[in-house]
């Protein structure tokens, strides 16, 4: 789930899934996915997703977290780092 600071960029669910069709072709509909190590950057925990987008490029999406006031954890951002393989 996606942090408030991520909502509030957005004024509808629709308008969210609108970006992540237009920008993030590889976590919207990729081919394989894998969970990797949990990192630090810039001082957040972020989750290491090894992934392979629909047009066989592999790229690791980078999920920054943010822990919240009740304790939860929600996603607060995503990178895409290509990562100079091509599996097809």
């Amino acid at each position: 789930m996606a942090s408030p600071t991520i909502q509030a960029l957005f004024a509808t669910p629709k308008a969210f899934m609108d970006m992540v069709k237009a920008g993030y072709q590889p976590v919207y509909r990729p081919k394989v996915v894998k969970f990797q190590d949990i990192i630090q950057l810039d001082g957040a925990p972020t989750q290491q997703v090894y992934v392979v987008g629909p047009n066989g490029v592999p790229t690791i999406a980078l999920y920054p977290m943010q822990r919240q006031p009740d304790g939860s954890w929600r996603i607060n951002g995503c990178y895409l780092v290509p990562t100079g393989d091509r599996t097809t």
